[in-house]
């Protein structure tokens, strides 16, 4: 017992001194591919999807299909319950139906089960979608003027008039798409696109200072590594 436990502290420890070193060497094997596309970039790549792959399949089958479908249908032989049985061997058949898609015969059982996930999907996003958004959307309709205990809350009263206007603005842009005759659709259309630019200019600034974050973030990562083995 007391060798077993000093292997595993052995291990343990060989990982815990390698383990960041293994990072350090993905880290550049995908910088790599700031040079050019090369082997080590392709191996880092594909050693990352399999990573993945194999996460997700463990994930998938310990979380969710063995407590929720195998073990009960397994226990469900032991008690003799009919239902359990047939109830889990008809999961087990709608999901062999996805690998009808690579053959041309059994492709339209792939198509029924899509289907059926789909709808299923879809009336459940609208109900959840309408029982929790339709409360919010109607509790927006409101003065955009803030006025608690007599007073006039200036900075909110502008904010909520600023998120009005623009979207107003955005609205006329999109559903009257048609030539804007008239100065007033035309104006606001304007407005509208010049909303919608800075909406899209703010999600692509924000898209990238949040991966620029991550290489920085990397990039440390490397340099104290490297700091530790220097001056260590």
């Amino acid at each position: 017992m007391g060798q077993k436990e000093t292997r595993q502290g052995g291990g343990a420890a060989v990982m815990e001194a390698i383990g960041p070193w293994m990072a350090v060497l993905c880290v550049l094997m995908v910088l790599s591919l700031l040079w050019r596309e090369n082997p080590a970039y392709r191996l880092a790549e594909h050693l990352m999807i399999g990573l993945t792959a194999g996460f997700a399949f463990a994930t998938t089958w310990f979380q969710y299909l063995k407590p929720k479908w195998f073990d009960p249908w397994v226990s469900s032989f032991a008690d003799r319950s009919v239902t359990g049985v047939f109830g889990g061997l008809f999961v087990l058949l709608l999901g062999l139906c996805w690998y009808g898609l690579y053959f041309q015969r059994t492709r339209w059982l792939m198509r029924v089960v899509l289907g059926a996930v789909i709808g299923a999907g879809a009336g459940q996003a609208i109900r959840n979608n309408f029982t929790q958004q339709m409360p919010v959307i109607t509790d927006s309709f409101r003065s955009p003027i803030v006025i608690r205990e007599g007073s006039v809350f200036l900075g909110e009263s502008f904010r909520n008039a600023v998120f009005l206007i623009a979207l107003i603005s955005v609205l006329v842009y999109f559903f009257f798409s048609f030539d804007h005759k008239r100065t007033v659709l035309r104006v606001t259309g304007n407005m509208g696109r010049i909303w919608l630019m800075v909406g899209f200019g703010a999600y692509f600034g924000n898209t990238v200072m949040t991966r620029m974050s991550v290489f920085i973030e990397r990039i440390w990562f490397v340099v104290e590594q490297f700091q530790k083995a220097i001056f260590r």
